[in-house]
């Protein structure tokens, strides 16, 4: 809390466990307003908060406390009353990681296929959990699923490692091939800049990613923000952009002890163009069978071509600097601690909260 004397520090808030407790007032937007997808009429919402994995990069787990999530047929109902009342077409989760439970997962993917709505979703997920739902994929697609963002985050296993992602390459693999199996499109997420790369490190990440063959690829920057236990990882490196507004996961901020920021520029546009332009990828855009996902695959190589050189000419228009502070130096001291003291807070104050979801 911020007065004109002094900043204060205020205690945490308390943990909302019952997600439902809370109604959401859709009725304070103007619907029409908000498209995704192409132009159709879309929302954001959350089945659930927060995620059980330790991935050092990410703040989600610390941010939340805890992953709890909305009951599943009321949530399902809800979607269905949006299409019907307000004309909403696409449902954009914006959970971490919805699909924790496999349990409650499959009560709101049979209660929506119950709602009997045309709905198309697209949200994130890990691979590990397509894999562990081998069986109940259909259910996905009967649902609406469209598209699933894997955070892949690497294809080299001693990066996956150093940030505790808990994944192997084979899962990564076997999570796309079972989506495109089942007619839902995956997006690969692969971000570069560790310190230690080097130009064969792209070039075996890039043939590792076409061995994986996504539909569609997102690369980022890796970015230690200070909540993150990744940022005590970086807190020496040095800064190379020191617009905060930056710090985004598409810039580069970070320098790396082999390659001057123009050639990871180079690696990074690169490894898009040839994902994304190669033969099998053009034949899915302008010749896959399925026309929902045919009009998806173009949309978003619409948006691409649009997003690919403004990231060029910004990259060009806002140099870097070559004397930047070292990452400690320029945000000062890490959060991670007080993430880990709301944690423990939180499961002091309501213990039900460490019984299993």
């Amino acid at each position: 809390m911020a007065t004109r004397s002094a900043i204060r520090e205020t205690a945490p808030a308390r943990l909302i466990r019952d997600l439902d407790a809370y109604r959401i007032g859709w009725e304070l937007i103007d619907h029409a307003r908000y498209s995704y997808w192409g132009g159709l009429r879309a929302v954001v919402v959350q089945f659930s908060r927060g995620c059980p994995h330790p991935c050092t990069y990410c703040g989600q787990r610390g941010f939340w406390t805890r992953w709890r999530h909305r009951d599943p047929v009321r949530f399902a109902a809800e979607l269905a009353r949006l299409h019907r009342e307000h004309g909403v077409r696409v449902i954009n989760f914006a959970d971490e990681n919805p699909t924790v439970s496999k349990k409650v997962w499959r009560t709101f993917l049979e209660a929506l296929i119950a709602e009997n709505v045309d709905l198309i979703l697209v949200g994130s997920t890990r691979a590990d959990d397509i894999v562990r739902d081998a069986d109940i994929l259909p259910l996905y697609k009967r649902a609406g699923w469209e598209r699933f963002l894997l955070g892949l985050e690497s294809t080299d296993t001693a990066t996956l490692d150093l940030i505790r992602k808990g994944a192997t390459t084979t899962t990564d693999r076997e999570a796309i091939r079972l989506l495109r199996a089942n007619g839902i499109l995956s997006m690969a997420t692969w971000v570069v800049g560790f310190e230690e790369e080097r130009d064969r490190d792209y070039w075996r990440g890039l043939r590792q990613l076409l061995a994986y063959d996504p539909d569609q690829i997102q690369m980022l920057y890796v970015t230690p923000h200070r909540w993150t236990p990744y940022f005590r990882l970086a807190e020496e490196r040095r800064v190379i952009q020191l617009d905060r507004r930056r710090w985004d996961y598409k810039h580069q901020v970070l320098a790396t002890r082999h390659m001057p920021p123009w050639r990871v520029l180079l690696w990074f546009k690169l490894i898009e163009v040839i994902l994304q332009a190669r033969p099998k990828a053009l034949a899915r855009i302008y010749l896959n069978r399925d026309p929902r996902l045919r009009h998806a695959m173009r949309w978003y190589t619409r948006m691409g071509r649009r997003v690919w050189p403004h990231e060029i000419l910004a990259w060009l228009r806002d140099p870097l600097t070559r004397t930047g502070p070292t990452v400690a130096a320029f945000w000062g001291r890490g959060q991670e601690r007080e993430e880990a003291m709301a944690v423990r807070a939180a499961a002091r104050s309501h213990p039900a909260g460490r019984e299993a979801a």
